[in-house]
């Protein structure tokens, strides 16, 4: 467990709430709006004040190990698109594969957020986000906020110049000259999301323009804004696997004629469509089927070191977490112990493939919120920008880590 340093000792709660709302509204007027989440007919505490003490040798060894892990994922990517058999695995559904059929220039992805469980038996990747990960804003604003609260260091200073960095790099990738526009997409009624794409725009250098999911007109021969302007390039904070769902105000399948488009190279989006392929559980099951036909001695010795062997059956584990490969926000998790159920969620994503992950347990940690102190358990974002490391986000709560686990932010010292 890390120490954490308090803004309000000893607790008393009217003196804490008072100083938490304090906090709200700053990191709030920056663009952070979610500090409190309403969800199950309740407000739900989803920011903590308190500071985790992160010793920065382990902060050093999550960067190593995210490049590390970043690295696996890129030489598995490069496998996949030389061995396209291994699409079939990934329990992406088949009116999206012709997606992967023509490998892009691009990165895989260029914003991801791997999701680690560091104890004293190790440190071990258990997800990538490829696809559309979350948690920038927290690490990036309320994160620096916080910080400044308690006077002590930011470690994610870098996140922002990381971010204008991949932005520069995915201009040059896509080759989007300085008269193109950059559309900016998700589900306007989601606050998390558009607040996210906000402050990835802001840190766009050439033309940008937001516009709501649900204003994209999809005609037959390309895509446009609701005034008629050709979209070439967007990007959408929006998972990929939903478009083909999406039917049109007269019933038209405009989902999944917005993907044959990508398919036939009349949109571009952003992350590119290679980073829902790496999105998906069965990566991993794929890197251990493949650990020794695929890698090199050093890559396997990071795969021991870092991945938990991963199945497409439950194998001979006793122990295992039951994950579907498409699955977000914990949703449809079984997590096993030694034949008995601990915990799951089988509200969704009931109807995909699965894999089953070695079982690591996640390491308590206590922090202050507004009923005292709560000790949860520990899970570790990492984000990797344009293949760097660029900041941590941690987040307590229960066995799963669900939306409602409270973000914590971190110093070094």
């Amino acid at each position: 467990m890390l120490p954490y340093k308090s803004l309000t000792e000893p607790f008393e709660p009217e003196v804490y709430l008072k100083r938490w709302e304090a906090i709200e509204r700053k990191v709030a007027a920056k663009g952070f709006t979610w500090a409190t989440l309403y969800e199950n007919g309740e407000d739900n505490q989803y920011m903590s004040d308190s500071l985790l003490i992160v010793p920065p040798p382990v902060v050093r060894e999550l960067e190593n190990a995210s490049k590390a892990v970043n690295d696996i994922f890129q030489k598995t990517y490069e496998q996949i698109v030389n061995d396209r058999s291994s699409i079939h695995k990934m329990g992406i559904p088949v009116s999206l594969w012709d997606l992967f059929h023509q490998p892009g220039k691009t990165a895989f992805s260029y914003f991801t957020r791997y999701d680690f469980i560091a104890s004293a038996d190790g440190l071990k990747v258990i997800e990538g986000n490829t696809d559309t990960p979350v948690g920038i804003v927290e690490a990036a604003i309320a994160q620096e906020i916080i910080c400044k609260e308690h006077s002590s260091k930011n470690p994610n200073e870098r996140i922002a110049t990381n971010i204008k960095n991949a932005w520069n790099q995915i201009i040059r990738d896509y080759n989007i000259s300085s008269t193109d526009t950059l559309y900016f997409t998700c589900a306007d009624w989601h606050e998390e999301d558009k607040q996210t794409v906000q402050y990835l725009m802001s840190l766009y250098p050439q033309q940008s323009e937001y516009i709501p999911l649900d204003q994209i007109v999809v005609e037959k021969e390309d895509v446009r804004t609701p005034k008629g302007e050709r979209i070439y390039f967007l990007y959408r904070l929006y998972p990929l696997e939903y478009f083909p769902d999406e039917i049109g105000p007269t019933g038209e399948r405009i989902g999944e004629q917005f993907i044959a488009h990508i398919i036939n190279d009349k949109i571009k989006v952003i992350n590119p469509p290679s980073s829902l392929l790496m999105q998906s559980k069965a990566l991993f099951a794929l890197i251990t089927e493949k650990k020794e036909a695929w890698y090199t001695r050093t890559e396997q010795a990071v795969i021991e070191e870092y991945f938990l062997p991963t199945y497409e059956t439950s194998h001979s584990l006793h122990s295992y977490v039951k994950k579907p490969v498409l699955g977000r926000e914990g949703g449809g998790i079984q997590i096993v112990s030694e034949g008995q159920v601990l915990d799951e969620d089988a509200d969704y994503y009931q109807n995909q493939r699965v894999v089953f992950q070695q079982y690591f347990p996640l390491p308590d940690q206590t922090i202050d919120t507004w009923d005292g102190p709560y000790t949860g358990k520990l899970l570790i974002g990492s984000h990797v920008i344009n293949g760097e490391p660029s900041g941590l986000f941690f987040r307590v709560g229960g066995l799963i880590t669900g939306n409602l686990s409270m973000f914590v932010a971190y110093t070094t010292s």
